[in-house]
């Protein structure tokens, strides 16, 4: 098999070739399937939660229990910190 890549697509796998993650681009490219591969089996393993956390958002939401932007950076950027502190 043989495959025509625009510049871009090639730049990024000589980059990653020259950073010494891999050998030649067969190796970048299987390296991405596998990828894909792990995101669609993880998507199909956890469809059902992610519906069910969708409705639940969507019912959250339709009762008014929303945050602003601004409360929900502040959120993150609490928990993030949270987790920081664990960690040290």
């Amino acid at each position: 098999m043989s495959l025509a890549l625009d510049p871009q697509t090639e730049q990024r796998i000589q980059r990653h070739i020259d950073r010494g993650h891999f050998h030649d681009p067969s190796e970048v490219i299987d390296h991405a399937l596998n990828l894909l591969d792990a995101q669609e089996e993880w998507l199909l393993r956890n469809n059902e939660a992610i519906g069910e956390r969708i409705e639940q958002s969507a019912a959250q939401a339709e009762r008014g229990e929303v945050y602003t932007a601004v409360e929900a950076a502040r959120r993150l950027d609490a928990n993030i910190a949270e987790r920081i502190l664990k960690r040290a």
